[in-house]
């Protein structure tokens, strides 16, 4: 969802920053791209570990970081290029489509609501409340578990490395949509397929996989 749907990447780590403030941690763009699709309580106990601060600390920090990225995403936030068309042409062509996401179910809810994509998707999948998140790959199998789908029948879409391990982890067929930034890296080689944008999604594509 985050990155791939909605450009909301740059909006965490602005929240971040500003909830991280008040305890004296800085967090890098290089050290933020390195978290990038992990759950936000375990990127703060990363960072937390690193710059030797209170984990008991993380339940409210992690609260705080999340109320502030909806109110983001509520006043700026924006679907990414090529996102309802890519949606249609799956429609067109028959697929379930499920949401498997590290990010909260309140998160869900405000992205969904803001982009009217609510009712797009015939199942949704948060990593919330899962004992591990991405790179595990619990959060894709449970949707594929909903959808009644078998997991290497399914493709995933991703915009992140860790994202990327845990639909490979899952045996699905994964296309990887990096932020231009990312985009030059060689990781992205372990995908199915890369796209510099959604834009790009087409029948023949898919196909290609």
């Amino acid at each position: 969802m985050d990155g791939l749907l909605i450009d909301s990447e740059p909006l965490w780590h602005q929240a971040a920053q500003e909830s991280l403030q008040g305890l004296g941690i800085t967090i890098d763009d290089d050290m933020y791209a390195s978290t990038v699709g992990l759950r936000t309580r375990e990127c703060l106990a990363h960072w937390f570990a690193h710059y030797q601060i209170d984990q008991l600390l993380i339940p409210a920090t992690d609260a705080d970081i999340t109320e502030r990225v909806i109110i983001k995403v509520e006043k700026s936030g924006r679907l990414m290029d090529g996102v309802m068309e890519a949606l249609d042409l799956m429609d067109q062509l028959g697929y379930k489509m499920g949401l498997a996401t590290s990010s909260p179910m309140s998160m869900i809810r405000k992205v969904l609501s803001k982009s009217n994509l609510e009712g797009r998707f015939h199942a949704i999948s948060s990593a919330e409340h899962l004992p591990f998140g991405k790179p595990h790959p619990q959060v894709y199998l449970d949707c594929a578990n909903a959808l009644k789908s078998i997991p290497s029948s399914c493709i995933c879409f991703e915009d992140s490395f860790n994202g990327m391990i845990a639909a490979k982890a899952a045996r699905m067929k994964c296309i990887v949509v990096p932020s231009p930034a990312a985009a030059h890296k060689s990781v992205w080689g372990a995908a199915d397929l890369f796209l510099a944008s959604l834009e790009d999604l087409t029948k023949e594509t898919l196909l290609r996989i």
